[in-house]
């Protein structure tokens, strides 16, 4: 918890993982490819009821009082693509979002399930 002070780096170290450098590897290479999908593709993975934490988000995140547009971000739950119950989903979207995995990129699920 050092890490998270006034006086910490914020560093999380990860080892012990099997296969772990070749996964990072292999999904950081997929991201760009993620990046790079035709609009309507990256637009199908936008989960505006989960206020974007599922998903693709592309300048929803605010650099300042400005979109940051620099970046993109997917977030994804690795356990499970429906987490709760359907009923629970239906109240929480927020909390609960369903995983929205891009189709011309079916690779991309299996790998960031290993992460």
């Amino acid at each position: 918890l050092d890490a998270w002070g006034d006086t910490g780096i914020g560093i999380i170290a990860i080892r012990g993982v099997p296969d772990w450098v070749e996964t990072y590897s292999a999904a950081l290479r997929l991201a760009h490819s993620l990046a790079h999908l035709p609009g309507e593709s990256l637009n199908a993975l936008v989960d505006e009821g989960s206020l974007f934490n599922a998903g693709w988000s592309h300048g929803k995140e605010k650099l300042g009082n400005k979109p940051d547009l620099a970046k993109g971000s997917f977030f994804f739950n690795p356990l499970t693509d429906a987490p709760g119950t359907e009923e629970d989903r239906k109240k929480f979207p927020w909390a609960l979002p369903q995983n929205r995995w891009p189709r011309d990129l079916p690779e991309l699920e299996p790998v960031l399930k290993r992460l």
